[in-house]
């Protein structure tokens, strides 16, 4: 399924999890996103609960209601006791998804396996934006607590530039290949990871030879964005959210340090808006800091994207973002 005009154009498979595999600037040719790591540059159909790793690990995948694999037994409002497995970066990137083509956009949804509900999304283009708006639809009598993630995995050049708010000044790490980094939910200061003893600004993406990756997360943020600015080509890509909405932001740094058992490491960077803060839904809900939906309820929120060429304009989204236009009920 393809969406584009002029200036963007974007391509789905629907039955590989709905995931995007390109977004590329028409006008220069540009692809955006980590193409199929496999061999051939192919993409082969996951089965529910395998892990992720062993798939092409590229595009844009939806992860959905937990990243880490996870069990998750919620406290109920209607007497009943449940267990909710829900498998490597969740149940929605392996599965086929539900596609129609409606007025100048592609709607796409799928439903649950472990749990009653439904997440749909709508992709439109506006210009040089790419918008995806969700409506995720809870039909079960309890509270579904959950983790929302983007997963982009970006086609990088080294030397290219992470652009996040200024206000990140730390981030605290939920997995790294090396124990020096840090460990598990330490703090360290953001760009530099000093935990490593070395000044290195990690921002700046590095060579695949540097043979790190780091997953972290900026704590609850007071402006929606993150872009990457591509040395190579001179252009920029911006994400833009409502951080009412979508409160955090994963960050994974694949500077040639995964996958493990790779001949082939990769380079890449994802920049990833989520609704929850660590990887795993049980320990983001013991926390309470993870995303909820009420009872038989629908819940709405939306990502844009969008090319520049040079550096993007950054401006204070959470004031740009109509409020009114997200709502639960």
């Amino acid at each position: 399924m393809v969406i584009e005009n002029k200036i963007l154009k974007a391509e789905f498979l629907p039955e590989i999890g709905g995931k995007m595999i390109t977004l590329t600037n028409v006008e220069t040719g540009h692809q955006f996103l980590l193409e199929s790591q496999l061999p051939g540059k192919h993409y082969k159909r996951a089965e529910y609960g395998t892990r992720f790793e062993e798939y092409d690990a590229s595009g844009f995948d939806e992860c959905f209601p937990t990243i880490e694999a996870s069990v998750y037994r919620p406290g109920n409002t209607s007497g009943r006791q449940r267990t909710f497995d829900f498998p490597d970066h969740g149940e929605l990137w392996s599965r086929p998804w539900e596609f129609r083509v409606e007025d100048n956009a592609l709607d796409f949804s799928i439903q649950g396996v472990n749990a009653h509900y439904q997440l749909q999304k709508k992709i439109t283009i506006e210009d040089n934006r790419l918008i995806i708006h969700y409506i995720l639809t809870n039909f079960m009598d309890d509270p579904f607590l959950h983790l929302w993630s983007a997963h982009p995995l970006l086609k990088v050049s080294p030397a290219s530039k992470i652009i996040l708010p200024e206000d990140i000044d730390h981030v605290i790490l939920n997995w790294a290949s090396d124990e020096k980094i840090g460990k598990l939910e330490e703090k360290v200061p953001w760009p530099f990871l000093s935990a490593t003893h070395e000044v290195r600004d990690y921002s700046v993406v590095q060579e695949r030879s540097l043979g790190i990756a780091v997953k972290c997360f900026a704590d609850i943020l007071q402006d929606g964005f993150a872009g990457l600015y591509d040395i190579k080509t001179g252009q920029s890509l911006l994400f833009e959210f409502d951080p009412k909405e979508i409160p955090y932001l994963g960050i994974w740094l694949c500077y040639g340090g995964w996958p493990a058992g790779a001949q082939e490491k990769h380079l890449t960077v994802a920049l990833e808006p989520c609704t929850g803060r660590s990887d795993s839904l049980r320990k983001a809900t013991e926390k309470h800091k993870c995303a909820i939906v009420e009872p038989k309820s629908v819940k709405e929120w939306s990502l844009e994207i969008s090319f520049w060429q040079g550096l993007p304009p950054l401006r204070r989204t959470s004031a740009r973002f109509n409020q009114s236009s997200f709502s639960v009920t």
